[in-house]
């Protein structure tokens, strides 16, 4: 059946004076009833969206908890692969009288190589710590749900740094000293951390603010579908300086992941891992990063500059 509706031509004519005006007529204490209806309406939003946050919260601690609960037999099972693949202790880096470096008997660099990866890292501390930690630190300020990971060690050592050059520089490469550290764009490098939740919205709006703070995105690369390391990580360049650094986006858990299975990355990206261990180190990463709940949205976010495919 259907609901009959009173149409502008069949309405009653209302006087002021009559007793339908003078019910329908705004007064003190139908404005207050009005004004309580809309506060009923406040509250209710209110309650709704403090319902949502709190939902956020039990089910980010969830999964923190299930990780939490995974970390012990992840470091037990890493202290077994150490006992059955030792590996000899690593030789500490020297720079020779002529001005030479080494490391681990394979990574060399000449004194000009040397001298030229000095002054990048020279130049690297100057803007990290004069431009690129404080825009981070205002890109920071900018949201109080997440915050920036690992400040201690947002310049890489220079020796860690020469050790990545040199081995980019490993016969039979050709490349340039200049073009080698180029192909290592971390010697400054922050993370930011997300909530689930939050975490796909987080890191479009932080990208734009950096952005905004005079940074150029060189590249972004959206791993969430891969099996052995799970994030977004992107590299940028300072302007006035050159130098490029590198953000890394990641959840709480997706960052205590990686920091988890660093030492296997290391090892994977050495010479000195033969096959089975190298199909063992592959196998504990994919361990890893299985239990990392993948946020709503990530793997939306797409590479830049976009993947080439084929078709």
């Amino acid at each position: 059946m259907g609901i009959d509706r009173l149409y502008e031509d069949d309405a009653p004519d209302v006087g002021h004076d009559s007793p339908a005006a003078k019910r329908d007529a705004p007064t003190a204490e139908g404005e207050a009833s009005a004004t309580v209806e809309h506060d009923d309406c406040a509250d209710s939003n209110a309650e709704r969206t403090a319902f949502n946050l709190k939902y956020r919260a039990d089910v980010e601690a969830l999964y923190q908890a299930a990780w939490d609960e995974a970390v012990p037999v992840f470091q037990a099972n890493w202290e077994e692969h150490l006992r059955r693949y030792p590996h000899p202790e690593r030789s500490e880096p020297t720079v020779h009288d002529d001005g030479s470096w080494s490391a681990d008997g394979s990574l060399k660099l000449s004194p000009e190589q040397n001298a030229e990866v000095d002054r990048y890292c020279a130049r690297s501390r100057d803007a990290g710590e004069n431009v690129i930690e404080p825009a981070m630190r205002r890109v920071e300020a900018q949201d109080s749900s997440r915050h920036l990971e690992g400040l201690d060690n947002y310049l890489k050592g220079h020796d860690r740094l020469k050790e990545k050059v040199a081995d980019e520089l490993r016969p039979p490469s050709k490349l340039t000293t200049a073009q080698a550290l180029s192909a290592v764009p971390d010697a400054v490098r922050f993370t930011l951390c997300y909530g689930e939740s939050s975490y796909a919205d987080g890191v479009r709006t932080d990208v734009e603010r950096l952005k905004a703070q005079g940074f150029e995105l060189q590249r972004l690369k959206n791993t969430w579908t891969k099996d052995q390391y799970k994030g977004i990580n992107t590299q940028w360049s300072e302007r006035e300086s050159g130098v490029r650094f590198e953000v890394q986006f990641h959840t709480q858990v997706s960052f205590e992941a990686k920091e988890l299975s660093h030492k296997a990355y290391e090892r994977l990206r050495g010479s000195t891992a033969q096959d089975d261990e190298r199909e063992e180190l592959e196998a504990f990463q994919s361990a890893v990063s299985a239990r990392i709940q993948i946020p709503q949205g990530a793997t939306d976010i797409e590479d830049y500059p976009p993947e080439k495919r084929d078709g």
